[in-house]
């Protein structure tokens, strides 16, 4: 095994870390990335080392252009972006703490991971990217793909200061590019591919910037924000001809082309039907007039060229926020559900599911429309009628999913079926919202959907529409949205209490809500159904686990009651340790309050319960003592009552990796509430050696002996020695050397030299 092999396994990574990192970034913040990061730094060696690194990471995103996905170091990176996306999931000084710790280190994969966040989470740390931007990630390969994705999510987010400053770094970029007499054209193209993911996007100057240097230069080539693109892997990706090509076409041409081609049989790694109609999609994108002017004349080609032409409309709309020929758009795709071929076609087994098929164009379609209907930027409304009709054409003509998954929503959202699903009721939103705006008092959208709600709610019902029932644990409260009247009064047909694969597609889908309403929450605990998700075995944990954060929300809103024999209570006095450990996280994430609030004093409640509790069964609870420490955060005062509470949990806190958290909250205490804290650290000291985030342990040492505790404060230096630990043997000799400052003796104290020669061996 080699050392780095050797590192990686000691700290147990891999596959599980993979999967659970954004939840330990969530719980632990910056300490998690931190530890991360520095897993992952010792792992690429030195900075010069990783001065490369888009060589062998392509994307800090999944993407396929990136060959090593596997490996243990892309495994590590993985890690860190997940971690950092979760202590970044709400705005806060330290989730900026977190990108700006990124963003600033001298590893360029690291400042890559860095801006990867800002973009993803821009209204919580945009702002730390401004803070710590250097001109050279506009120039240098290793940042290309992180920054371009950065300026086209956040682009339209960007402040008038922001724009301005991105304009700046654009135009007074200058690369140190190996052919010193291009420099002015590689300058100039490097600012139009720039100036690319920006365009179109409602900014009058960048738009006529970047046409400007279109008009010198050229188009951008395909893949700008990557220095090479490979179109190996799949045979079924590559294209006999260029979109540029495709674009300079009359419409006869085009469409003799496209019946022309035939993919060679004897050619292995040729190109394919896929390839040219992945290539067809990016001529869409890049044409001036988004193939207005030929759109009808993809009614008679076959399906691939239909699926590239309608993924390239979707793509040019949703994410280069350039216009397209709605009303042409939806001519054309009447005519391809009212073919008599079309319901044909859906109904033939699949031969090459890696080509594109009519299930590929049913997709499209679904895609297109749900892109159109949001709230900011959707299609004409007085289309909204016409794209309704061609999605009930579509939902008669495709089979319905029989049976459950068990992951219901994956398959729900990404079949055809499902997915037109999802674009009818983003539509029947779209309309809904349509109706309230113009105050009509007529329900018109209930008159047009709700038939086709009830239909495929009855198929539901008897457990051969596996996707509606998924849709309407995802949906609940937009179907309440439509019509209040018929989501109540059908509760427990959407959540079916008689078909138990419905119920379990409605449950998966319920684990993707994200808002409490209270007549949402009475109708999960009238019909029996928030308990049965919180004990259920056989669904993903996400399952339970919304269910138990809806618990824990309804709680803090006083919808719930620790007393009598409501669900909490069920929890509490069952000592449930499953799920009192993860209200305990969910109750973690309302942290942030400088001063006490409502909820602060109902977590506080429901933690003296919970002890209150196991001191009167004499349970012993390792792992929920250790998941209660995490309420430590909403102490502003130790009483008794807190107090004897941290001393009974503390031993345990590192059980479930929860000591660095509870020691920085000590440190925060220690100055308010010296003597207790002194008991608190004692008692974790029981347990476990408390020594990660080194600063947080030595400031609450140092906060004990300011506030004259300081006997205690050497107790815990000299019991760190004796336990061989070094740590603390700086902050030891520190108040040693106070202590004898104030006192004017220079004599050394009893039990020093034990302790400073214990301290001064290995840890």
């Amino acid at each position: 095994m080699s050392d780095k092999e050797g590192v990686l396994g000691s700290y147990h990574l891999g596959e599980v870390l993979k999967a659970s990192a954004r939840k330990l970034g969530e719980r632990c913040g910056a300490s998690a990335v931190d530890m991360l990061a520095h897993r992952l730094t010792e792992y690429i060696g030195s900075v010069d080392d990783d001065r490369h690194s888009c060589i062998w990471r392509s994307a800090v995103e999944e993407h396929e252009q990136d060959a090593y996905k596997d490996g243990s170091r892309d495994i590590l990176v993985d890690a860190v972006r997940d971690a950092a996306l979760g202590a970044t999931g709400t705005g806060s000084a330290a989730a900026l703490a977190v990108a700006k710790s990124l963003l600033q280190s001298p590893y360029p994969t690291l400042t890559r991971v860095g801006i990867y966040v800002c973009g993803e989470h821009y209204g919580n740390v945009g702002t730390a990217f401004w803070e710590c931007a250097k001109a050279s990630w506009f120039v240098d390969v290793s940042y290309w793909h992180e920054l371009f994705l950065f300026i086209n999510k956040g682009f339209s987010k960007f402040s008038s200061a922001q724009r301005a400053m991105f304009l700046e770094f654009v135009e007074q970029l200058q690369g140190d590019w190996s052919d010193a007499s291009r420099q002015v054209e590689l300058d100039e193209t490097q600012r139009r591919d720039l100036l690319h993911p920006a365009y179109g996007q409602g900014d009058k100057e960048v738009d006529a910037r970047y046409k400007a240097l279109v008009q010198r230069w050229g188009r951008v080539r395909e893949h700008p924000d990557f220095h090479s693109y490979s179109a190996g892997g799949w045979v079924g990706e590559r294209s006999p001809i260029t979109s540029d090509a495709l674009v300079a076409m009359s419409g006869e041409d085009l469409v003799t082309y496209l019946r022309g081609f035939v993919p060679q049989a004897s050619s292995w790694d040729g190109p394919t039907y896929r390839g040219l109609a992945s290539t067809l999609t990016e001529a869409v994108k890049v044409s001036e007039d988004g193939f207005a002017s030929r759109i009808m004349l993809f009614g008679g080609l076959s399906r691939p060229y239909q699926h590239g032409l309608l993924r390239g409309l979707k793509e040019r709309w949703s994410d280069d926020k350039r216009d397209i020929d709605w009303p042409t758009s939806l001519m054309l795709v009447q005519a391809i559900v009212s073919s008599p071929t079309f319901r044909a076609d859906l109904a033939a087994a699949q031969t090459d599911r890696w080509e594109p098929s009519v299930h590929w164009v049913v997709s499209d379609i679904a895609d297109l429309v749900k892109s159109a209907s949001g709230t900011k930027r959707h299609m004409p409304a007085d289309l909204y009628g016409s794209w309704l009709q061609v999605l009930c054409r579509v939902l008669e003509a495709t089979p319905r999913a029989v049976g459950e998954s068990s992951d219901a929503v994956s398959h729900a959202i990404n079949a055809p079926r499902g997915r037109t699903l999802e674009a009818f009721i983003h539509l029947a939103l779209a309309m809904k919202r349509e109706d309230t705006a113009g105050d009509s008092a007529s329900d018109e959208t209930w008159i047009a959907v709700g038939p086709v709600l009830e239909a495929e709610l009855s198929a539901s019902e008897t457990g051969v529409n596996a996707d509606f029932a998924t849709m309407c644990g995802l949906y609940c409260a937009n179907f309440h949205y439509l019509n209040r009247d018929w989501t109540e009064g059908n509760f427990d047909r959407l959540f079916s209490l008689t078909n138990e694969s419905a119920w379990n597609c409605a449950a998966q889908g319920f684990a993707y809500q994200n808002h409490l309403y209270a007549w949402l929450y009475e109708r999960l605990i009238a019909g029996g159904h928030l308990r049965r998700m919180v004990f259920s075995e056989e669904l993903p944990d996400r399952v339970a686990d919304r269910a138990i954060q809806f618990l824990g929300l309804a709680y803090l809103e006083g919808m719930e009651s620790l007393d009598g024999d409501g669900l909490l209570s069920e929890l509490v006095v069952g000592l449930k340790v499953k799920e009192l450990s993860a209200l305990s996280w969910f109750f973690w994430t309302f942290r942030g309050q400088s001063e006490p609030t409502t909820r602060t004093s109902r977590v506080l409640t429901f933690w003296m319960k919970v002890v209150e509790r196991i001191r009167e069964t004499g349970a012993v609870l390792p792992e929920l003592q250790s998941a209660l420490c995490q309420l430590a955060v909403f102490v502003h005062e130790l009483t008794p009552a807190t107090s004897a509470a941290l001393v009974d949990a503390a031993p345990y806190a590192q059980v479930r990796h929860h000591g660095p958290m509870l020691v920085a909250n000590l440190e925060r205490l220690a100055s308010r509430n010296p003597k207790e804290v002194a008991a608190i650290f004692r008692a974790a000291m029981s347990g476990f050696l408390p020594n990660f985030r080194p600063e947080d342990v030595a400031g609450c040492v140092n906060r004990l002996a300011e506030a004259g505790e300081v006997e205690e404060a050497e107790w815990i230096c000299n019991a760190y020695a004796e336990r061989g630990s070094s740590l603390l043997k700086e902050t030891y000799e520190a108040l040693r050397a106070k202590q004898r400052s104030a006192s004017g003796s220079a004599g050394a104290p009893k039990g020093h030299a034990a302790a400073s020669s214990a301290a001064d061996g290995d840890v």
